[in-house]
């Protein structure tokens, strides 16, 4: 059954982000909007914080600073959306799903071939439904 599901993953992993997506998008259906919002800045600090560890991985200075850089900004994002504006956290994951697109295509460190495109879908349809949910409350 694991074997399966990585197997679908490594060959569609568009697919298996917005699923992934779509999975987590309705806890934040059942949660009060005082945990919802802490709780999408949380994951997003964490979101960031796996592209650091394919740094310390990949070992490389340069990369590392890059990556450590990148995450304080998500970091600096999810700050931003508890304290000023919850909108911070969906737009941080939308920009996330862009620098996801850059290691697919001009970054290259040490992760999956099928992690970048994985992660970018996850945060788009993540975003979009994060503030479709946090509108229509």
């Amino acid at each position: 059954m694991i074997s399966r599901l990585a197997s679908g993953l490594t060959r569609h992993p568009a697919l298996a982000g917005a699923g992934l997506s779509l999975l987590s998008l309705p806890v934040h259906l059942v949660l009060p909007e005082a945990v919802s919002i802490p709780f999408a800045a949380v994951i997003l600090g964490l979101v960031a914080g796996i592209y650091v560890g394919f740094a310390l991985q990949d070992g490389r200075r340069r990369i590392l600073a890059t990556e450590g850089l990148a995450a304080v900004a998500f970091l600096a994002f999810a700050l931003a959306g508890l304290t000023w504006s919850p909108g911070f956290i969906p737009a941080a994951y939308g920009l996330h799903g862009v620098w996801d697109l850059l290691h697919h295509r001009q970054i290259t460190t040490a992760m999956p071939s099928w992690y970048p495109p994985m992660c970018a879908v996850y945060d788009w349809v993540f975003a979009a439904g994060l503030s479709a949910l946090w509108i229509l409350r």
